[in-house]
C-alpha cells in the first residue's frame, strides 16, 4: 500500500478516537474538545497530503480515488452528527450534507457497476475543505453564539452556512454530470 493510501487509511481510524473524545466532550470538558480538536486536524491534514503527494509522484489509485472521499465523509458527517446532539447547529444543516453524500455515493456505485471510477471534482473538494474549516473552527470555540436580528445563532451554524451552499452546489453539479447513469 502506497503512502496516499496509508494516509486515508489513517483517517478511518483517527475517525474513532476523534468521535470518542467529541462525543465526550460535554460531560468532561473543555480538554476533551481539545483533544478531538487536534486529532480532526491532523486527520485533516492527511487528506492535503495524501492528495498532494498521490498528484506529485504519479501514486494515484482506485483504491484512492473511491476510498479517499469515503474518509473524508466518514470524518466530516461524525462531526456534523455529533455537533447536532451537543447543539452546536440544526439539523437540518447536517441532514442536507449526509443527502448529498448518500446521492453522490449512489452514483458512483452506478459507475462502479459500469466499470468506471469516479475521482472527487473540484468543487467537491472545496466542499470538504469548507466543511473541514468550520470542523475546526467549531471545535475551537465550542457553542459560542451571537444575537442576530432577535435570535442566538451559534458560530458554528452561520458558518457552516458556506459548506452547506457548496454541498447542494456540487451535488447539483456532480448529478448533471452522471445523469447519463440514470438512463437505461
Amino acid at each position: 500500500m502506497n503512502l496516499p493510501n496509508q494516509l486515508t487509511t489513517a483517517r478511518f481510524i483517527l475517525a474513532i478516537p476523534f468521535i470518542y473524545f467529541l462525543q465526550t466532550s460535554d460531560s468532561h470538558g473543555f480538554w476533551y474538545r481539545m483533544i478531538a480538536l487536534v486529532i480532526f486536524s491532523v486527520a485533516s491534514l492527511t487528506d492535503f497530503f495524501d492528495g498532494y503527494i498521490a498528484r506529485k509522484y504519479n501514486l494515484i489509485t482506485d483504491f484512492g480515488k473511491i476510498m479517499d472521499p469515503l474518509a473524508d465523509k466518514i470524518l466530516v458527517i461524525s462531526a456534523l452528527v455529533l455537533f447536532v446532539d451537543l447543539n452546536y447547529m440544526p439539523a437540518w444543516m447536517s441532514i442536507v450534507v449526509l443527502a448529498r453524500e448518500f446521492l453522490i455515493s449512489g452514483i458512483r456505485i452506478l459507475a462502479a457497476a459500469k466499470g468506471e471510477v469516479i475521482a472527487a471534482g473540484n468543487l467537491g473538494k472545496y466542499k470538504t475543505t469548507s466543511q473541514m474549516i468550520v470542523v475546526i473552527i467549531a471545535l475551537f470555540i465550542g457553542k459560542l453564539s451571537i444575537y442576530i436580528l432577535g435570535d442566538y445563532y451559534t458560530i458554528c451554524e452561520i458558518l457552516m452556512i458556506i459548506p452547506v451552499i457548496l454541498t447542494i452546489w456540487s451535488g447539483a453539479e456532480y448529478t448533471a454530470k452522471a445523469k447519463h447513469y440514470f438512463i437505461g
